[in-house]
């Protein structure tokens, strides 16, 4: 079974932050380049204070290092304590970080319309995204008989109770977008005016690139290269989800760990999605949600969880635009483009 090297939280785009000198000579772009949360995480600052700068990147390894110790999906963290108390009693004490993300995660799950649900966490594992050598097919079975939801997880006095037992929580879909938000809002407090965090492809903007915008590309799903660029300044964040980073080839059919809710297996029709956005826990949801069921219903999901810039692209590189998001970017292969409002093409399912 060929698989790609697992990553918990994986994005899809290209980073391209250059060492560019502006009107200010004093000024100069130091970055620095982490592991963590199982991807690549490139934090460049613009500042005339080297010394400050150092030392704002050392406190945010140190903060991505907790994070990780919190959420991590299956390695030792409060998250998988979490879950292994859950299995065993039905009841597990909820640590304060868990608190925020299942409050988050339940808030999303109903303005998704019950597409973004990390209560899958022991599918997903079933499914083998938790760093085992292949499925469990009976257990991805027995789990799809009786699918759990957000909504059975209940939370009193800082203690959670599920009476299903298939649930298990994953924060794949949220985390990052949490994590690096969380990085940013110190890095701001500390006084910086313009940096940009790359999250392996998910990309969180403050401020410019030496007075100009940061260039961002869209990756091709299928190629390397981009697909669109687009330049961004100020507070935005472009997250991407997509089924080539996390897959696996079983009996000649692609396995990927972005599963729909109502079936339990891999979502189908789109081969990634991007969205634009000023809160980076919404761009990471959003994409994610789009991701299973946004070819056919992008309109309803974008104004249910509160977005307008949204990109779609499918397993034929047919795209999906909002108009909003279409004003702001340049594709920059010739590709069939729909955009929303449009009538979508009509490809197979």
């Amino acid at each position: 079974m060929h698989r790609k090297t697992p990553r918990w939280l994986n994005g899809a785009l290209v980073f391209g932050a250059l060492l560019l000198y502006g009107c200010n000579p004093q000024a100069q772009l130091i970055e620095q380049h982490l592991l963590e949360f199982g991807t690549v995480i490139d934090i460049s600052l613009i500042t005339d204070d080297v010394d400050k700068a150092e030392l704002a990147l050392a406190e945010a390894e140190q903060q991505l290092k907790r994070y990780r110790s919190y959420w991590h999906a299956w390695e030792d963290s409060d998250l998988t304590r979490f879950n292994q108390a859950l299995t065993q009693s039905q009841s597990a004490a909820v640590t304060e970080p868990l608190v925020k993300l299942i409050d988050l995660s339940q808030k999303y799950y109903q303005s998704s319309q019950g597409l973004f649900n990390p209560a899958l966490g022991k599918l997903i594992d079933a499914y083998g995204f938790h760093g085992e050598e292949s499925p469990n097919r009976a257990l991805i079975e027995t789990i799809q008989s009786d699918l759990p939801s957000m909504l059975d997880l209940k939370i009193t006095d800082n203690r959670a109770v599920s009476d299903n037992p298939h649930l298990a929580l994953d924060f794949g879909g949220i985390a990052k977008g949490y994590a690096i938000a969380l990085v940013a809002d110190e890095l701001i407090r500390s006084g910086f005016e313009h940096f940009l965090i790359n999250a392996g492809g998910d990309v969180l903007i403050h401020g410019s690139r030496f007075g100009k915008p940061w260039r961002i590309g869209v990756q091709n799903p299928f190629a390397p290269g981009a697909i669109a660029s687009l330049e961004l300044s100020g507070d935005q964040r472009l997250f991407t989800s997509g089924n080539y980073q996390r897959y696996y080839q079983k009996d000649g059919e692609t396995v990927h760990h972005i599963i729909d809710p109502r079936t339990g297996k891999p979502s189908k029709k789109v081969a990634s999605a991007t969205v634009l956005a000023d809160d980076a826990v919404l761009a990471d949801v959003a994409a994610t949600t789009l991701m299973i069921d946004g070819w056919h219903n992008h309109r309803a999901l974008a104004r249910s969880l509160g977005i307008t810039d949204y990109l779609l692209v499918d397993a034929g590189l047919n795209v999906i635009i909002s108009h909003s998001l279409s004003r702001k970017l340049q594709f920059t292969q010739d590709l069939q483009v729909t955009i929303a409002g449009d009538t979508p093409p009509n490809l197979a399912e």
